[in-house]
């Protein structure tokens, strides 16, 4: 029989890499945690971990061993937010994983107002250029820009949202006019790294023209954003990063680009108390604030 509390040490030290990570994660000492792996690793009879110079990593009897430690933990989960549903207390550790500009654009500003309601709740928001994996055990709620073709994850649409063209007035000022579509040929425009984009949905800028000129690209939407503020040429950014912001001028309003955002979890989301109330935190927000996130000129609150 496996002791929990080793399980734990386990699930840290896989997820972290490190001894000093895990045991910052745990709040014990590095030696706690190597202690704990042995331990385990006497209960197992073989060696869960091999240790490289820039981490651990799992042996092939550590990998068997995952799936049996994350139903343990998620078993454990479960039977503690149970208990706490009676008292209406929300608590532990939730990983929200999205893509940048939603993440640190729209969620990041909100989320106060969730951990306002439940201050024992803590949520890591992991707002990356990229796609944040639920079954690699990165995020617990993820939301991306495509459907998740995975099994065993629960997934539904989250919103859509609008995107437009945007530069500072400046530029614009000492640009030739720019009133057709045509037009955004003889300017420079701000994009994506081809060959490093982690979703087919961001690949809009061919289709802005006939001869785009994407002379700087960046995989960072909020790094096209301010290199647009410094006046480096024409950015397609989400209305949701715009609408408070003077400093930026929106370009041929017709040109109205929609994309979605999908939110997944886990199977087992639904039945762990702090998942659930994250999961419903960011699918209400989202209806909430469904102006902003489908804004076209002109929109407001009102």
């Amino acid at each position: 029989m496996f002791d929990w509390n080793d399980i734990r040490y386990f699930l840290a030290l896989h997820r972290s890499g490190k001894l000093l990570s895990a045991a910052r994660q745990l709040g014990t000492a590095h030696a706690t945690v190597a202690r704990h792996i042995e331990a385990l690793e006497v209960s197992v009879g073989q060696p869960l971990f091999v240790q490289h110079s820039d981490g651990y990593t799992l042996t092939a009897i550590g990998r068997q061993l995952l799936p049996l430690a994350e139903a343990m933990e998620n078993t454990a989960s479960h039977m503690l937010d149970e208990a706490k549903v009676g008292h209406a207390e929300v608590s532990g550790q939730v990983r929200l994983g999205a893509p940048e500009g939603i993440g640190a654009w729209f969620l990041a500003r909100h989320l106060p107002r969730l951990m306002a309601l439940y201050p024992a709740l803590e949520v890591d928001l992991i707002a990356v250029p990229r796609f944040v994996s639920i079954t690699n055990r990165e995020a617990d709620i993820a939301i991306s820009l495509e459907r998740p073709q995975v099994n065993m994850v629960v997934t539904r649409k989250l919103t859509d949202y609008c995107l437009g063209l945007y530069a500072a007035p400046a530029w614009l000022a000492a640009q030739a006019p720019i009133v057709e579509r045509d037009d955004l040929s003889g300017h420079p425009i701000i994009g994506y790294v081809d060959d490093l984009l982690f979703s087919r949905e961001l690949m809009f800028h061919q289709g802005l023209c006939r001869q785009p000129n994407l002379h700087l690209r960046s995989t960072s939407v909020v790094a096209q954003q301010q290199a647009a503020l410094a006046g480096g040429g024409i950015a397609v950014l989400p209305n949701f990063m715009t609408h408070d912001d003077p400093r930026l001028t929106q370009i041929l309003p017709d040109i109205r680009i929609q994309r979605s955002y999908w939110i997944s979890g886990r199977g087992d989301i639904r039945r762990t108390l702090r998942y659930r109330v994250v999961w419903d935190f960011v699918v209400a927000l989202c209806q909430e604030y469904q102006w902003l996130l489908l804004q076209q000129p002109g929109n407001s609150a009102n």
